[in-house]
């Protein structure tokens, strides 16, 4: 490792990711881009690019993509995983862990080295684990409070992320920062192309996977209460392994709203579908801070969103509602439909509140922590 100078320093990192598209893998494609253009040397290792698309996006800004075949649940493949990371975290500068998975992997390996060749670790859950799955809660909360000493940072990326996390892992929690997601005002912006659409039915748009976390079902049962006979709702997103399309389909056709909704799977560049909404819904019944947030705030749209960790982002620039309640979504959206000045004004200042989420200042202070961690660290290897 190179020692201090008045110089920025050339870092070599190795950023590790289980999920390889959608949020997660969004962040560490920007964080990977920020990080070259910075001069510092990037390696990602996450699933391969049959699994999604991050390891193509590392590719096209220049880091290294190394392989690293990691799943959602638990299984015997970890063990091989610890050894990968163990590998290759060897002779870098800093290990940042992205996902549970990741950061449960990744934290492992890390202490199997010596104190000499152990880089300098830092951890973001994007979500706790064990608020995901109900039934393993319990053991969750465990390992995240043993873990918790084999990183030098963790990073929360929303203040109620953050409050969740330092109720759990107590002292520990003193290791905690958050440095909230952020979004390109500029790619993200009123100004641009706008989606097709049926401009004599009001447009409610919802970007997402189409799975149990980001709420499509509550979606279409709020589709269903509307007062607005003629909405239509756009559900923007992929399919995910567990067929969830089908289950949607089927509510869709009890409640009699199957020809009210609009299967636009997933698209390169969510800006137009924003742009092109009336309203804008996240009804997700959990995240760390969802980019649909941040997303449509910054393109101006009117937005209606779960209270969900994160949510906090929008402010007074958009309406939140409880989580899992369908009628209280129906009721917002109704509200919006019905008062068109009312979604302007709430437009312009959704855009003016995203400028506090700015992706440039994201960037600059996960960099910055690298840099700062790696110092500290060098630091105390010269006083020892």
């Amino acid at each position: 490792m190179a020692d201090r100078t008045d110089e920025p320093q050339r870092l070599d990192v190795l950023i590790v990711s289980q999920p390889v598209e959608y949020g997660v893998a969004v962040c560490v494609r920007q964080q990977a881009e920020a990080a070259v253009a910075a001069g510092h040397r990037v390696t990602v290792a996450c699933p391969s690019s049959d699994e999604g698309p991050l390891a193509g996006w590392i590719k096209d800004v220049g880091a290294t993509h190394k392989v690293l075949n990691l799943k959602r649940q638990p299984t015997l493949n970890d063990l091989a995983g610890v050894r990968s990371l163990r590998r290759l975290a060897r002779h870098v500068d800093v290990l940042h862990l992205h996902s549970s998975k990741a950061g449960a992997v990744g934290r492992v390996a890390a202490a199997t080295l010596s104190k000499r060749n152990r880089p300098a670790v830092i951890f973001t859950p994007h979500y706790w684990s064990w608020q995901v799955d109900s039934r393993l809660s319990g053991l969750y909360r465990w390992i995240e409070r043993l873990l918790a000493h084999r990183c030098d940072a963790i990073v929360a990326v929303s203040e109620q992320e953050a409050n969740e996390g330092r109720a759990v892992l107590g002292s520990v929690s003193s290791r905690l920062t958050v440095i909230p997601n952020g979004v390109d005002r500029t790619r993200f912006s009123p100004d641009g192309d706008r989606s097709i659409r049926d401009t004599e039915s009001p447009l409610v748009v919802c970007v997402g996977r189409l799975s149990k976390q980001k709420g499509q079902d509550l979606a279409i049962r709020a589709l269903a209460q509307l007062r607005s006979t003629t909405a239509r709702l756009r559900l923007v997103g992929d399919e995910n392994p567990v067929g969830e399309k089908k289950h949607l389909e089927t509510l869709a056709i009890s409640l009699g709203v199957e020809d009210r909704i609009e299967w636009w799977g997933k698209v390169t560049d969510t800006a137009p579908e924003f742009r092109a909404a009336d309203v804008a819904i996240a009804p997700s019944r959990w995240e760390g801070m969802s980019l649909v947030f941040l997303e449509a705030m910054a393109c101006g749209t009117a937005l209606v969103v779960a209270d969900v960790f994160g949510s906090e982002a929008v402010g007074s620039a958009a309406v939140i509602v409880p989580p899992e309640d369908a009628n209280a979504l129906a009721q917002a959206i109704d509200t919006l439909l019905e008062n068109a000045p009312h979604r302007q004004r709430l437009g312009e200042a959704a855009r003016e509140q995203s400028g506090l989420y700015d992706l440039v200042v994201t960037l600059t202070r996960n960099l910055q922590m690298w840099s700062d961690l790696v110092h500290d660290r060098q630091a105390g290897q010269q006083m020892g």
